[in-house]
């Protein structure tokens, strides 16, 4: 049989049920036959491939169907390159299958090119990849497997193979390959299953001297370990925050959340993880977006145990930890409430709860003082009224860097069952439509929204031909406020306003939305003011197919609130610590929502 069956036929085996594509001489064989064996979905841009195939894995959270992402040689990984380091930075599973030259022109590499779209494509990802490999001569099925596996296994990311134009059309023996064992084996480092009897004391003693502990739950910690260990969690009632890759693992009106704490967090909840005094991290990055840019201030009174996959995570030590725990967070949560059963470790953390439920009513999410312009929407209040009308069913993506981003990760109160996905890692624009698809195709029965600003949707915007052509169940809002209004914002308050590309007086064309939409054929809506009463907006809303929301947001609109930044005298950048956001609170407010803070951190 030919290799390109085997190849894809194997895959199939292993799980995979959807290919995003674009199609190129150097895949012709792949594609081929992969076009009879599982669903092929063309795309219009080689990186929306790559997108698609992270969200698409995302959504199923490891139910058993698996995508990958297949483009060609040269501009096909150039142009998807931008997916892998997404996939990298979150630590999502990515399974990429390249094109090549033929094996023979390989021989030359001092030659800077001789076969079609000859380029190095595994050199190129290999810094953002577990694994990039060009194959040249066949890999049977227990090589693909250990490759494949890779790629979800330990800490996720992307997995990136060329193979070859003439290995892909080569007859080959499938018995002699299936029976072949891999050529390297690939395996993740091993780290410990279970807490020494030193961890477990010191965790101990930890948790006995504690009335404000706090758990910061991060993406690492698998979903379905997670939705496993809530029971015991409940049991235990110490409440549980989350980070932005985590944002879905708990609803909003759970009665141990206690919000997603980020620079551009919830106020409230950064109030919470900055006076807890100790801050349990299960898979979480302690990145400067969660610590925040004054990472030297981050939990300022509280012991801070980090439970990390990744050693090299473990080895930055910003900010500083008393406990880094070497673990998989699964096992690790798992352990940690072993260690508390054990010791018979009980303490009524009913005040410290109470103390967030006030600090969440005094700190809303939605600020009066975020809104100054009538006759737009107030993209705030647009976000609380959006998440009253979704359900528990669908499925939904906030994406990009700019306000439409921050605003959801600020305001939208998820429900239980909700899928919530976003990108912070990478903070690409254009993410939000490609992604939207993934997540769209992993399951069309159910309503898939994305939420997006025009900048960020406009650098992707051709795959509404994809979404158009597979009359996908997306509703897309654009918060339209005519460009980068995040760059704006950011020359506004350093340059006094000197302004270039942010809008389109400075550079930045940007279609007639209604209109763009309308040439896909895919009905539209302006809202500027209220959803709730916009009755077209609800209308589209409910129906079935795609729909688009156009929601007026005003050029100057501000994103509050924010950990802001200031240049020193001496030409660095200062930060505050993140529970002191701009606007700042009144002293009086500050003394009461800050009182397990000493007096020099209230503001």
């Amino acid at each position: 049989m030919k290799y390109s069956d085997y190849f894809i036929e194997s895959l199939v085996e292993l799980g995979y049920t959807h290919c995003f594509f674009v199609g190129g001489g150097n895949v012709m064989h792949l594609l081929e036959s992969a076009r009879t064996r599982m669903e092929c979905v063309a795309v219009v841009h080689e990186v929306s491939a790559g997108i698609a195939a992270e969200y698409f894995n995302v959504a199923n959270r490891g139910k058993g169907k698996r995508a990958f992402a297949m483009v060609t040689a040269g501009p096909g990984i150039t142009n998807l390159s931008t997916a892998i380091g997404g996939a990298w930075l979150e630590s999502r599973e990515l399974l990429v299958v390249g094109g090549q030259a033929r094996t023979d022109f390989l021989s030359h590499p001092e030659v800077r090119q001789i076969g079609h779209q000859q380029i190095d494509g595994r050199s190129i990802v290999e810094p953002m990849s577990k694994l990039s490999m060009t194959v040249t001569e066949p890999l049977g099925l227990n090589e693909l497997k250990n490759v494949t596996d890779f790629s979800r296994s330990g800490r996720k990311g992307p997995v990136f193979l060329e193979i070859c134009l003439d290995i892909t059309a080569m007859e080959v023996d499938k018995n002699a390959l299936n029976a072949a064992p891999e050529h390297v084996k690939r395996v993740e480092p091993k780290i410990p299953t279970q807490f020494s009897s030193d961890e477990a004391t010191k965790f101990t003693e930890l948790l006995k001297k504690s009335s404000r502990p706090l758990f910061l739950v991060g993406g690492g910690l698998d979903f379905q370990a997670f939705v496993k260990l809530l029971p015991q969690l409940s049991q235990l009632g110490i409440p549980v925050a989350t980070t932005w890759n985590a944002v879905d693992y708990l609803d909003f009106d759970h009665p141990l959340y206690a919000g997603r704490p980020n620079t551009y967090g919830m106020r409230w909840a950064n109030g919470v993880i900055q006076q807890a005094d100790l801050v349990i991290t299960l898979g979480a990055r302690l990145g400067l977006q969660q610590t925040g840019f004054a990472w030297q201030e981050f939990a300022p009174v509280g012991n801070v145990v980090r439970i990390e996959l990744d050693s090299n995570e473990l080895g930055l030590d910003q900010p500083k930890s008393f406990m880094n725990i070497n673990m998989d967070a699964a096992n690790g949560l798992t352990e940690l409430l072993q260690v508390i059963e054990d010791g018979k470790l009980s303490n009524d953390y009913s005040d410290w709860r109470s103390f967030i439920s006030e600090l969440k009513n005094a700190l809303p999410v939605v600020e009066a003082a975020t809104f100054q312009y009538p006759g737009f929407t107030n993209p705030f209040e647009f976000v609380a009224q959006l998440g009253d009308l979704l359900n528990e069913n669908d499925r939904v993506v906030a994406c990009s860097s700019g306000g439409a981003y921050t605003t959801m990760m600020q305001v939208f109160a998820q429900k239980q069952g909700q899928l919530l996905t976003n990108n912070k890692g990478l903070a690409s624009m254009g993410y939000g439509l490609a992604g939207a698809i993934g997540t769209a195709l992993e399951n069309p029965a159910k309503r898939t929204v994305l939420v997006e600003g025009d900048g960020g949707f406009a650098q992707n915007l051709s795959e509404l031909g994809t979404v158009q052509n597979r009359a996908l169940n997306l509703k897309i809002f654009i918060f339209s406020n005519k460009g980068y209004a995040s760059i704006r914002v950011s020359q506004k308050a350093y340059f006094a306003g000197a302004y270039i590309g942010c809008d389109a007086e400075t550079g930045v064309g940007l279609p007639d939305w209604a209109k763009a939409f309308d040439a896909y054929g895919i009905p539209s809506v302006e809202i500027s003011g209220s959803m709730i009463e916009n009755k077209e907006a609800l209308r589209l809303l409910r129906s079935d197919g795609p729909a688009a929301f156009i929601v007026n947001v005003h050029p100057d609109q501000s994103f509050l609130p924010k950990i802001t930044s200031r240049i020193s005298s001496d030409g660095k950048m200062k930060s505050n610590p993140i529970h002191l956001m701009d606007p700042q609170l009144d002293e009086t407010t500050a003394q009461r929502v800050f009182r397990f803070l000493p007096d020099s951190l209230k503001g």
